[in-house]
């Protein structure tokens, strides 16, 4: 905690605040002064001295790690709404189920065609069979016995027709025309024979493999798409919004629910451009939850965004940690008001601390009251203090003023003393600070 622009000299507050308790006495009725003799009963803590460094709190709000707004990916009508608000779901969950029935048809029509593909394939990986390989064979046989007939019909022919001439010419030509067909009868099964052998072309099998290829692909997309039929949760958290019911048609892109992370978590604060400069990466913060008093969760600063709010002059800080369940569900919720303390202002320094209950404020400087002893047979006395405020640390606070280590200041009753008032201490049992 700074010090306060109220603050005067400390020896001049002194004595102007005695004067003020002092007057205040003494205008009083008699009956009034007569009741600042009567005992009050107190409870007291010693000053200490400890170390403590300045500290300052900030309002901050609990955030979700990650938040997701989970949508449709494809057409389709809602068949099963599986979950609902609040429920807490795991990464991979089935949250909403949309209709299966086309998609699989168009699935299984895509898998016969596959199916298909694959064996065009095989056939043409396969080569030629056996079977084949023996027709060809035997058609080229008969082909060369046909030219081997024509041939030697083809010389007879000749030789009539140039001897005796008793083979016209227009039987010699026909005999001719035989003989040439049936060379070429022979050739052409020959080249049927190698092709039957060599088997399918390399060209022809890569089509084949690229046929198959679109049809396997055509199969993934649609099995991909079927997939998209079952919206899951991309991740551990809670559902706090529900956007679908069973019926209702989603077009693609349509939000179906609200997903939040809450384990970690991540406290959001603005702090003031004027003390941005004292914080960083990693610096300790101690944080209280409004719905959770007495509790104190520590974190680290894991983010300083370097772009201020332009009306408030704030930068946005983030502190992550860890929000492990607890029965039913996670202490830290989203949205929860929190006290930010970060340590900023100085090095940290040893100095007298008292209980921040200690502190009468309201006055013209803050005050506290040491118990002094009193006279012989008299019970100790409340006389008031005025101090300089310092850095807090936690419920304790530095001060300076006319204090030593060991003396016990006033920390309940304090708030109806009066100076030199006669006190009874009853029991109590302090917190010191931490050293």
């Amino acid at each position: 905690m700074s010090r306060t622009g109220t603050q005067i000299g400390r020896d001049g507050r002194l004595w102007f605040a005695m004067l003020v308790f002092t007057l205040s006495a003494v205008g009083q009725p008699a009956s009034s002064r007569g009741q600042a003799t009567a005992v009050v009963p107190v409870q007291v803590e010693r000053v200490t001295v400890a170390e403590s460094s300045s500290q300052k709190r900030f309002l901050g709000t609990v955030m979700p790690r990650r938040r997701s707004l989970v949508g449709s990916a494809v057409d389709g009508r809602v068949e099963q709404v599986l979950v609902d608000e609040g429920d807490p779901v795991r990464a991979g969950q089935d949250i909403v189920q949309l209709l299966l029935k086309t998609i699989n048809i168009m699935v299984a029509a895509a898998g016969a065609e596959q199916d298909l593909r694959q064996q065009e394939y095989n056939e043409m990986l396969a080569g030629s069979r056996s079977e084949e390989i023996d027709r060809a064979r035997a058609q080229l046989a008969s082909a060369e016995a046909v030219r081997e007939y024509r041939n030697a019909a083809f010389e007879r022919t000749r030789e009539l027709f140039n001897s005796s001439r008793t083979a016209s010419r227009e039987e010699y030509e026909e005999a001719l025309q035989a003989k040439v067909a049936a060379d070429q009868d022979v050739e052409e099964r020959k080249a049927n024979l190698a092709l039957v052998l060599a088997g399918p072309r390399r060209e022809q099998i890569a089509q084949a493999k690229a046929r198959l290829a679109m049809a396997t692909e055509e199969v993934n997309r649609l099995e991909d798409r079927r997939e998209k039929y079952t919206i899951r949760a991309p991740f551990d958290g809670y559902l706090v919004t529900k956007r679908a019911e069973v019926g209702q048609w989603l077009k693609e892109g349509d939000l179906v629910a609200e997903i939040i992370q809450l384990d970690p978590v991540e406290i959001h604060v603005a702090v003031p451009e004027s003390y941005i400069s004292q914080l960083s990466l990693g610096l300790s913060a101690g944080i209280r939850v409004a719905a959770h008093e007495g509790r104190t969760y520590p974190g680290q600063i894991t983010r300083i965004v370097p772009q201020a709010d332009l009306q408030s002059r704030a930068f946005p800080v983030v502190i992550e940690l860890p929000n492990p369940r607890e029965g039913d569900g996670h202490a830290l919720k989203a949205g929860m008001l929190t006290h930010v303390t970060f340590a900023v202002g100085g090095a940290p320094g040893e100095g007298l601390m008292v209980p921040k209950d200690a502190l009468v404020l309201g006055g013209p400087a803050p005050l506290v009251y040491v118990v002094r002893p009193g006279m012989t047979d008299q019970p100790p006395t409340a006389q008031p203090v005025a101090v300089e405020l310092g850095p807090a640390n936690g419920n304790w606070i530095q001060v300076k003023g006319e204090l030593a280590a060991g003396e016990q200041v006033v920390t309940r009753g304090n708030e109806r003393l009066r100076p030199g008032q006669p006190v009874n201490i009853l029991p109590s049992a302090g917190d010191a600070p931490a050293k």
